[in-house]
C-alpha cells in the first residue's frame, strides 16, 4: 500500500500543529466541564488552576533556552511515527471528556447524582484516562527517548516550576487566613512614615486602619504585602535559575529574604503615598490610578534594583566588575516599547479616569526613538499599496471583533469636552499623532523587529517569498495580542502585520500597515463618536 505522502509534514510545523491541537483540547474541556462548583467539584477546578500555574512557571524558567530546546525537539521528531500515537491520543481525550461528564456538571447537563462506590470508580477511571491522554500526547510529539533525556537534563527545572503553583496556593489560601501576620506591622510602618508629614495620623490596629481625618486606608490581606513577596520570589527564582552560571551559590540565596523585605517596605511606602494623595483631595486618582498601578511600579523598581545588586556585587556575582553600559542594535529595537510601557504605567498612576497625561507617553517614546534611530538600521521607506490594504483589512475586522461601549463613549466624550476647546484640540492632535505614527513604529520595532531576532530568525526570517518561521510568527502575534485588551483581535492583527513584513522583508511595510489601521480607527472615532476605541 502506498504511503500517505500528504501526512509528511515538516517536523517543526507538525510539532506546532500538535501543540495547538492539544491546547485546543484543553480549552474545549475547560469550556465543557464546570468543576468550579461547590463541594467536591471545586477540587478539580483548583487542580486545573495549579497545573496552569505550573505550566506557566516551567515555560518561564526555560524561556532563555527555548531556542535550543526547540531545535532538540524538532530533531527528535524528524523520523518519529507520530500518526500511530495520535489516534490513541484522540480516543483517550474523548474518553476523558466522557468520564468527566459522569462526575461534574457540564454545559449541557447538571452534575450526576452518584453514590460512593460508583463515584469512586469514575474518579479512578478519570485519573487513569488523564494519565493516558498526557502520555499519548507526549508520544505523538516526540519519541520516548527524547522525553527520558529531557527529564534527566531538566529535572531541576521541573522541580522549581512547582514553586509557582505553591506560591499561588500559599498566598491565596494559607496566608489569606492569617492576614494579621503582616497587617499589623504594615499599619505600624505606614503610621511611622505618615508621622513625618501629618500631625494627626489616625490608626486602629484591630481594624487594620491607618490614615488621616480626611482619608484612611484599610490594610486587608491583599494590601499587606503577601502578593508582592510571592511575585518577587518567583521573579528572583526565574532570574537566578536562568543565569545560574553567573552567580555564587549559596550566597545568591540571600537575595530572597532581602528582596522580600524591600518589596514589603516599598508596599508600606506605597500605602503612605496613597493616603497622602487621598488626603490632598485627589481621592479619584487614588482609586482609579495610583491604587491599581502603584504596586506594579514598586515591583518593577525592586526587581530592577535586585538585578543590579546581584550583577554588581562580588558577594553574589562571579564576575562583578563594573561594565560600561552599551545598547546594541538588537536591544535598541525593544527600548521604545519599554519606554512607552513605563510611561503608560506612570501616567496611569497619576490619572483619575481620563488619560489627560497621554501626551507624555507620546513624548517619552518619541525621545527614545530619536536617540536610538541610527541603531534601528531601517531600510529606505518605499511606498507600496499592499501594506495600506492590509491595514484597511485589520481595521475592518477590528471594528467587527471589538465591540464599542456606549457608557465608555459617553464618559470619554464628557471628560474630553469639559475643558476649553484649545486643550481638547491639542490633546486630540497629540493622541492622533501617537496612534498613527509613534505607537506603530515603537510596537513594530519590538514585535516584528526584536522578537524574530530573539528567536534567532534574524533578517533571513523575512526573505521575500521565503518560508514562514513559525516560532517568531506565533510568539510575536500572541505577545502583540497580550498588549491589547481584546487579545484575539490583537493577535490576529499581529499575525497580519507579520505576514506583511514577510511578503516584502521590510519592517517599514508592517509599520505602514499598523499606522494605516490606527489612522482609520481614529477617523472612525471622529465620525462615529465611539471614543472607546481610543
Amino acid at each position: 500500500m502506498a504511503p500517505l505522502v500528504g501526512w509528511r509534514i515538516p517536523p517543526g510545523r507538525r510539532v506546532l500543529l500538535l501543540l495547538a491541537m492539544f491546547a485546543a483540547q484543553v480549552a474545549l474541556l475547560k469550556l465543557i466541564i464546570h468543576p468550579r462548583a461547590d463541594g467536591f467539584f471545586s477540587v478539580p477546578g483548583g487542580l486545573f488552576q495549579l497545573v496552569l500555574y505550573y505550566s506557566l512557571g516551567f515555560c518561564l524558567l526555560i524561556s532563555t533556552r527555548v531556542t535550543a530546546l526547540w531545535c532538540l525537539l524538532v530533531d527528535a521528531a524528524q523520523e518519529h511515527r507520530w500518526l500511530q500515537r495520535l489516534m490513541p491520543q484522540l480516543a483517550s481525550t474523548f474518553l476523558l471528556v466522557y468520564c468527566a461528564s459522569r462526575l461534574f456538571p457540564t454545559s449541557f447537563s447538571d452534575a450526576p447524582n452518584l453514590t460512593w462506590p460508583a463515584s469512586a470508580w469514575w474518579v479512578g477511571l478519570l485519573a487513569l484516562v488523564v494519565g493516558m491522554s498526557c502520555c499519548f500526547s507526549m508520544a505523538s510529539i516526540a519519541p520516548k527517548s527524547f522525553w527520558f533525556q529531557f527529564i534527566r537534563t531538566e529535572w531541576t527545572t521541573l522541580l522549581l516550576a512547582g514553586v509557582f503553583p505553591l506560591s499561588h496556593f500559599l498566598v491565596y489560601t494559607l496566608i489569606a487566613r492569617s492576614e494579621g501576620w503582616l497587617a499589623a506591622p504594615t499599619v505600624a510602618v505606614v503610621r511611622f512614615l505618615l508621622d513625618f508629614v501629618y500631625a494627626d495620623v489616625y490608626t486602629d490596629f484591630p481594624a487594620r486602619i491607618v490614615g488621616t481625618p480626611n482619608f484612611v486606608a484599610i490594610i486587608d490581606h491583599l494590601c499587606a504585602g503577601y502578593e508582592g513577596i510571592a511575585m518577587i520570589t518567583v521573579f528572583l527564582m526565574w532570574y537566578l535559575h536562568s543565569f545560574k552560571r553567573d552567580f555564587r551559590f549559596p550566597a545568591a540565596l540571600l537575595l530572597f529574604p532581602l528582596a522580600a523585605v524591600l518589596i514589603w517596605l516599598s508596599n508600606c511606602l506605597r500605602i503612605a503615598v496613597l493616603v497622602g494623595i487621598g488626603t490632598s483631595g485627589h481621592s479619584e486618582m487614588v482609586m482609579e490610578g495610583f491604587h491599581a498601578n502603584g504596586g506594579w511600579i514598586c515591583f518593577i523598581l525592586v526587581s530592577l534594583g535586585m538585578v543590579a545588586l546581584a550583577r554588581r556585587s562580588s558577594v553574589f556575582c562571579r564576575s562583578a566588575a563594573r561594565r560600561t553600559f552599551t545598547i546594541d542594535a538588537d536591544s535598541a529595537l525593544v527600548i521604545p516599547l519599554l519606554v512607552m510601557l513605563a510611561a503608560t504605567l506612570l501616567t496611569s498612576a497619576m490619572s483619575a479616569g481620563f488619560p489627560w497625561l497621554y501626551p507624555l507617553r507620546v513624548l517619552a517614546t518619541t525621545v527614545a526613538m530619536a536617540l536610538l534611530w541610527r541603531q534601528f538600521r531601517l531600510d529606505a521607506l518605499a511606498p507600496r499599496l499592499f501594506p495600506v490594504l492590509a491595514g484597511v483589512l485589520v481595521f475592518v475586522f477590528w471594528i467587527v471583533l471589538v465591540p464599542a461601549s456606549a457608557d465608555a463613549d459617553r464618559a470619554f466624550e464628557a471628560s474630553l469636552f469639559a475643558v476649553p476647546v484649545v486643550w481638547s484640540a491639542a490633546w486630540i492632535a497629540l493622541r492622533l499623532a501617537g496612534a498613527a505614527v509613534v505607537i506603530p513604529i515603537a510596537e513594530e520595532l519590538a514585535f516584528r523587529g526584536y522578537v524574530p531576532l530573539f528567536f534567532r530568525g534574524g533578517d533571513h526570517a523575512f526573505r521575500p517569498g521565503g518560508p514562514i518561521h513559525w516560532a517568531p510568527f506565533i510568539a510575536s502575534s500572541l505577545l502583540f495580542g497580550a498588549l491589547h485588551s481584546f487579545w484575539f483581535a490583537g493577535a490576529l492583527a499581529g499575525a497580519v502585520y507579520y505576514l506583511v513584513r514577510q511578503r516584502s522583508g521590510s519592517l517599514w511595510d508592517s509599520i505602514v500597515a499598523h499606522g494605516t489601521t490606527n489612522l482609520l480607527l481614529s477617523l472612525y472615532v471622529f465620525a462615529s463618536g465611539h471614543w472607546s476605541y481610543w
